[in-house]
């Protein structure tokens, strides 16, 4: 949105077309339509005849009046007027802001709406102005914040300081992409409050540290759960998102942490001072850590780390803060307990008894990184030493669309808790052993729980029977979906394009370009990839929100395929929750003019491979795409066809998938010996069954 200089008075602010569209899901085609084909739609207020502009309010009216106005999740409305200030104001500056108001609404217990007028609610001088008073009279003594000078620009995003505090998650999930964005120091990985929650009781102390605190979120389970006055502190390099954090960790808790600014290997901010918990996710990789400068720090105290290890620096920097019987918990990349840089200083850890368990964390247990991850917990070399490491495995607790962080807490939780007071603990096959530190100090210095654990776990024979039952359930409903086949004596009828249908307004044609950085596509929403596509698997991308591209939300009827690739893969949109992830067209039918299944099923026709836009690359071009120029009524006839063709397809799919499991499962159990060959096997007297394909 933006406030026109030649609006009439009291007209408020302006949008334009593509403004409209946004609001209505739309393209910017379907609302010039509008204007056509609507004698009510609202008349431009300003702007010109070729970039008209319209009454905000009046707009929204009309299109709730329609039907027509798509309810935003308050995420992206908040990111959203984020993106209003992005070119004079960063948004970590100005969410800081806003959670000063969001604290100002916690210490009244109230709303704006409870103390603002109706005028000066709708003025939006007037409501920057309230709003600027009222957080001039928090202390800023308190929390040492430098905030930026709203003006009347400011307006959309302060109105939804009410509904945000109704919602306060919504706002904590913004905090790291926009640390994020003002920040460019690497290795800072998002982490899941799960997994905060996780190494805070771990290590389990009353004064907590955090040398690499990114966006806070291993301090808020000591606030949340710690003694009221206890020492809770962080540092990080970026001044505008320790601003940030500063404010957002207020949210949380009255007794503010003390965050600092600063790289805490190079100028730590609390030298001599001591916790009795350090937790961090430090830098992963890179060389410019310091080597140079900090050769003789006192803080190596076992070995130098070397230059491309400097994940062995902050576990040493970690020990150098910690109390006599404080613990450590550092979350660090899986190579770090193998790799032959660092095997000296690991050696030394473990002789010395200061490295006292090692965890494997499942697979994707950092949103934004791949990197297989464990967890190392330390004491100082001070304290009482048990007889030798802890090494548990969580890497296989998995749920539905991530780590299942529950049971990675049962498993290790309390053998933690057993092992740190008595030195032993309950093996668990595959998942639980007290190694003996003689068994680790050999040439590699491997400490990678897998190394150190059974490999078999016990055949689990009730689960593969489950696997069985469900493809033999997947099998029985395949043939109800295999169509007759039965030959056309009509004539074709004329045919359109996907092009000429997108002018008339019977589609609007979207696409995501991938042209936006790594930082930009990852994080603030679900997205739908091209995979998710061809797999038929439920939303598993990401994207992060960008200045000029704004996220597309998918709507119940929406038809998706990919760009790129020479696979024809078409999805009708049902309940997912998700934006549209790059590189995949999306085509929105206008439901009084085009089935979407009917249009699914012509996308898919294998002659649209040839449609390419591009030399290099296979590039489909959705908009020379033909289709039959049909009545809706008959376009239903196609389209219960093609969803019986596209059931047949999922259900061949997940036959598969069963088969497959089923498959790896039996074999691993047969030659586990927790399965025996069926009676029936060779009967038929074929050692390999009837189709030979082992022999062959």
């Amino acid at each position: 949105m933006t406030e026109h200089e030649g609006a009439p008075a009291g007209s408020g602010a302006t949008i334009n077309a593509v403004d409209i569209a946004r609001l209505a899901g739309v393209g910017r085609a379907a609302v010039s339509n509008w204007r056509k084909r609507y004698a009510d739609f609202p008349e431009p207020v300003a702007g010109t005849t070729s970039s008209p502009l319209f009454d905000a309010e009046q707009a929204r009216a009309w299109l709730r009046e329609q039907g027509k106005l798509r309810e935003l999740p308050l995420r992206e409305e908040l990111w959203r007027a984020l993106d209003v200030l992005r070119g004079s104001t960063p948004p970590g500056a100005a969410l800081a802001l806003f959670a000063v108001g969001l604290c100002y609404l916690r210490s009244r217990g109230g709303k704006l709406t409870e103390e603002l007028g109706d005028e000066v609610l709708a003025d939006d001088a007037s409501l920057v102005e309230a709003v600027r008073e009222r957080i001039a009279t928090m202390r800023p003594e308190q929390v040492p914040i430098e905030l930026p000078t709203p003006d009347r620009t400011w307006a959309t995003l302060l109105r939804l300081l009410d509904r945000v505090a109704d919602e306060p998650d919504v706002f904590d999930e913004l905090v790291p992409s926009a640390v994020e964005g003002s920040a460019r120091h690497g290795g800072s990985w998002r982490i899941p409050p799960e997994l905060a929650e996780l190494m805070y009781r771990l290590a389990g102390g009353t004064t907590v540290l955090d040398p690499h605190c990114h966006a806070g979120e291993l301090l808020r389970p000591a606030l949340r759960n710690g003694s009221e006055g206890a020492l809770v502190a962080g540092q990080y390099p970026d001044r505008q998102a320790v601003q940030l954090v500063r404010a957002a960790l207020w949210l949380h808790s009255e007794d503010v942490p003390r965050i600092e600014v600063g790289d805490a290997l190079r100028a730590d901010a609390f030298p001599g001072e001591t916790f009795g918990s350090v937790l961090c996710v430090p830098p992963w990789g890179g060389k410019d850590w310091g080597f140079e400068e900090l050769q003789f720090d006192p803080r190596w105290e076992y070995g130098l780390p070397p230059r491309s290890a400097p994940e062995l620096a902050w576990v040493q920097h970690a020990l150098s803060h910690l109390e006599r019987e404080g613990v450590a918990v550092l979350a660090l990349p899986v190579a770090v307990g193998t790799q032959a840089r660092g095997r000296r200083i690991r050696a030394e850890l473990v002789r010395r008894g200061v490295l006292r368990a090692v965890i494997a964390l499942p697979a994707g247990a950092f949103t934004t990184s791949s990197a297989l991850t464990v967890l190392w917990v330390l004491r100082s070399s001070a304290a009482t030493q048990p007889g030798g490491i802890l090494m548990a495995d969580g890497s296989r607790a998995r749920a539905a669309r991530g780590p299942d962080w529950r049971a990675v807490s049962d498993l290790v939780l309390p053998a933690w808790r057993e092992f740190d007071s008595t030195g032993e603990c309950a093996e668990q096959p595959g998942e639980l052993r007290v190694v003996p530190a003689i068994d680790l100090l050999d040439d590699e210095v491997n400490l990678t729980p897998a190394r150190h654990l059974a490999s078999a776990p016990e055949t689990d024979v009730d689960g593969i029977r489950t696997t069985r039952d469900r493809l033999l359930d997947v099998l029985g409903q395949v043939p109800q979906h295999v169509p007759e086949v039965t030959a056309r004596t009509e004539p074709p009828a004329p045919s359109t394009t996907v092009n000429e249908l997108a002018r008339i307004g019977a589609l609007t044609l979207l696409q995501q370009s991938g042209s936006g950085s790594r930082e930009e596509q990852e994080g603030l929403f679900t997205a739908l990839t091209s995979r998710d596509v061809i797999q038929g698997g439920a939303p598993s991308g990401s994207w992060g929100g960008s200045g000029t591209r704004e996220p597309v939300w998918l709507q119940p009827g929406d038809v998706v395929l990919p760009m790129l690739g020479g696979q024809l893969t078409s999805r009708v949109i049902g309940d997912e929750q998700a934006v549209l992830g790059t590189h995949l067209w999306l085509l929105r039918p206008n439901p009084e003019q085009l089935d979407p299944w009917f249009l699914a099923g012509f996308l898919r026709n294998s002659a649209n491979a040839t449609l390419s836009s591009g030399s290099s690359m296979s590039r489909l071009d959705v908009r020379r795409v033909e289709l039959p120029r049909l009545p809706l009524a008959e376009q239903r006839a196609y389209a219960a066809a093609f969803q019986q063709l596209f059931r047949l397809e999922h259900g061949l799919s997940q036959a598969a998938q069963h088969g497959s499991e089923l498959i790896t499962a039996m074999i691993d159990g047969l030659t586990g010996n927790g399965l025996q060959p069926p009676e029936e096997a060779g009967q038929d007297g074929d050692a390999f069954g009837a189709s030979g394909s082992a022999r062959e």
